[in-house]
């Protein structure tokens, strides 16, 4: 019972007068599970919510995330997402340089700003891979496309996201509780070399949590994977 009432109050205090898509309670945890296109469970990911800064112009904070993916060795790794409100618009870029920083076995106490774009130049970052969410935008109202590069294990990745557009809001109940969401959809298209894969993903994001529910579907209509939040601690 006592568990479950702190898992309660940690609800409602990133739920609390926010208006911004995502936890500004210092030290709250959200657990997700990744499944593949089977529906079996292919990774744990606990996202820590640090680094939270408020004052007259908006809210921002940090996720940092640790995904531990089952059956395979070196299985840990890391990334960090930058949250930013300003009073009208929720912005999330997720710093693609961190995993690869913390895989080099550098130092996370000594990442900052001159390690990130040291980091940058070596694998080659151009573009721009930070979204918006507007609060309570209208079904059908377009999101601008983006596109973004980088090498990853010396191949060149190239990332374009496509026909993005809001869906309305909709209620979402999972282990973690029940959400007001707003509904995003997408198409994300991954080039490797010559190889490129294309699936629609449609994302539910909730105000005060950020990402409660996301589903990838390849252009056949068949599933390609999912993640569920299923738990919130504080």
């Amino acid at each position: 019972m006592k568990k479950m009432l702190l898992a309660i109050v940690a609800l409602l205090a990133c739920h609390t007068m926010q208006a911004q898509y995502f936890c500004t309670t210092q030290g709250t945890e959200l657990h997700y599970v990744n499944y593949d296109e089977a529906g079996q469970s292919l990774s744990n990911e606990t996202v820590t919510v640090y680094n939270v800064v408020k004052n007259a112009s908006g809210e921002s904070a940090q996720y940092l995330a640790k995904i531990v993916t089952n059956k395979t060795k070196n299985n840990t790794s890391y990334t960090l997402y930058n949250w930013n409100y300003d009073g009208n618009v929720t912005t999330c870029q997720e710093d693609l340089m961190y995993g690869p920083y913390i895989k080099s076995d550098s130092d996370p106490a000594k990442y900052d700003s001159k390690a990130r774009q040291a980091m940058a130049e070596e694998l080659k970052l151009k573009g721009d891979n930070s979204f918006t969410i507007k609060k309570h935008a209208s079904a059908g109202e377009s999101i601008p496309d983006r596109t973004y590069s980088l090498i990853f294990n010396m191949l060149k990745n190239e990332i374009n996201i496509s026909g993005a557009a809001y869906m309305g809001e909709e209620k979402v109940s999972t282990t973690a509780g029940k959400f007001d969401c707003i509904k995003i959809s997408y198409l994300k298209r991954t080039k490797i070399v010559l190889k490129t894969e294309t699936v629609r993903v449609t994302e539910w994001y909730a105000e005060g949590i950020g990402l409660v529910k996301s589903e990838s579907y390849n252009t056949k209509g068949e599933p390609d994977g999912k993640t569920i939040l299923v738990k919130i601690v504080k």
